[in-house]
């Protein structure tokens, strides 16, 4: 098995014990060791510290040591219709448009303020308004409109919300909206409150997905350089072919690993393949 833990030094090396010495008392192996997350600054530092604790103490490898890439942390569109179980009413073919966290905007202000605001902001930021606010959402169109006349990218997203079975978009801004000429502008509905829905983009962690590839082809070119693969292989293969009586024991052994163990086994397994992906 492979150990996979975020963070720097301390209480990362505190959190690999305690699932090492669960996978020890369950018979499991550790190949070895990879830490994610890691801050560039830091990065020497922690690959030569943990590398030579995790030797002197374990006896198993650092197989990686990653720094921080906060692009792959950033929702994208797609990951907001899974986190709200919804759908782009437009701009669907932006699904995979990336956003940062910082740049989402809770729109609070009047009309004016807000128009201010998307000159201003980058223009690749989300906004999150409440539903009934019918100025807003004609703001938003408008802009959109007043910079495709110009020949000028519109990056933006618009978050509307409202509880369900309380607050709906009205039919003839619903209209609008399923205008052809609009039909390219990234507009979502999420069925529950702003301050609810801002609280789960902020702790949501966004996971890779086959359809975007743009984050898969940054993973891996941003992970490969760091993961020593060919010790990696030579760790978790077996050069020789078990006996039947070790087959059986294993086979005994795992038999009798409780649920606890079981699920640290598979999160740590999808944690490495998630990493490794």
């Amino acid at each position: 098995m492979v150990l996979v833990a975020n963070g720097g030094l301390g209480s990362t090396f505190d959190e690999l014990e305690l699932n090492r010495v669960l996978c020890e008392s369950h018979g499991v192996d550790v190949a070895g060791v990879i830490v994610n997350k890691i801050l560039p600054s830091k990065l020497d530092q922690t690959r030569d510290y943990l590398s030579r604790a995790l030797m002197q103490r374990w006896g198993v490898p650092l197989l990686g040591c990653i720094p921080d890439r906060p692009f792959l942390g950033c929702p994208a569109l797609a990951d907001l219709e899974r986190l709200f179980d919804t759908r782009l009413i437009g701009g669907g073919r932006h699904r995979f448009r990336h956003y940062r966290v910082p740049d989402i905007n809770l729109v609070t202000t009047s009309l004016k303020r807000f128009l201010e605001n998307v000159r201003q902001k980058p223009s690749r930021t989300l906004y999150v308004s409440h539903v009934t606010r019918d100025d807003i959402i004609l703001g938003f169109l408008g802009e959109y409109t007043r910079l495709k006349r110009r020949g000028v990218p519109f990056e933006s997203a618009l978050i509307l919300c409202g509880r369900e079975n309380k607050y709906d978009v009205c039919p003839q801004i619903l209209d609008i909206l399923k205008d052809p000429e609009l039909a390219d502008v990234p507009i979502m509905i999420a069925k529950m409150s702003t301050h609810d829905a801002m609280g789960a983009m902020r702790t949501l962690t966004p996971k890779l997905n086959i359809g975007d590839n743009h984050r898969v082809e940054i993973a891996v070119e941003h992970y490969e350089p760091h993961i020593d693969f060919e010790l990696l292989l030579e760790r978790t293969s077996s050069p020789v072919p078990l006996s039947e009586e070790e087959v059986m024991e294993a086979a005994t052994r795992s038999s009798t690993l409780g649920a606890a163990a079981e699920t640290a086994a598979a999160a740590a397994v999808a944690s490495t393949e998630a990493v490794l992906s």
